[in-house]
């Protein structure tokens, strides 16, 4: 299976970068995306990432 690398930069007028290490290909995504699917063609693999912030997750036990 290939390796992906998945860069959230800093800033917030940058986006999210997917790559598939072993076929050499990459997208960046819009700055206001948090969801992204990216799609190697040589893989046939589509990996979805969902980027948070630690402070926006919540224990679902503090909801009971």
């Amino acid at each position: 299976m290939s390796s992906y690398t998945v860069t959230v930069p800093d800033g917030e007028e940058l986006g999210i970068r997917v790559a598939c290490e072993e076929h050499g290909t990459a997208e960046e995504f819009r700055p206001e995306r948090r969801t992204v699917a990216f799609f190697c063609e040589r893989c046939g693999y589509e990996i979805e990432v969902d980027v948070r912030a630690a402070d926006d997750w919540r224990d679902l036990g503090e909801m009971c």
